[in-house]
């Protein structure tokens, strides 16, 4: 889908239809250890599941592709050409959301350091 709205130059959507009938689901939502189970099969119940895991796959399926907007922005996007060592938060450079020690440069030597020193054989 990526591919193709890049090609096509068109925003592409992923649409998921559910129902208010998600209310139907079991007690505990999901029934992952018993999904082809007959034996606690309800009918009512079995179709609020699946309206449940429709809504609860859009949420994963959103929040996944928006984790990846950041990272796709900053490794394609020309106007943070030349910019590094930046923290990005929602394609945006974020000025005051980094903590002290993120911004440490004795710690991150030390650490780049602490890396050689586990990851060059001896």
């Amino acid at each position: 889908m990526k591919n193709t709205a890049k090609k096509s130059k068109k925003e592409g959507r992923i649409v998921n239809v559910a129902s208010a009938a998600h209310d139907f689901s079991y007690a505990q939502g999901i029934l992952f250890d018993k999904i082809n189970d007959k034996e606690s099969y309800n009918r009512l119940h079995a179709y609020g599941q699946s309206k449940l895991a429709n809504i609860l796959h859009a949420n994963e399926l959103a929040k996944r592709l928006k984790g990846a907007a950041t990272t796709c922005y900053v490794a394609l996007h020309p106007q943070v050409k030349g910019v590094s060592g930046e923290y990005f938060s929602d394609n945006n450079m974020a000025t005051n959301t980094t903590t002290s020690l993120a911004k440490d440069y004795v710690l991150a030597k030390k650490l780049w350091e602490f890396s050689l020193d586990l990851t060059n054989p001896k």
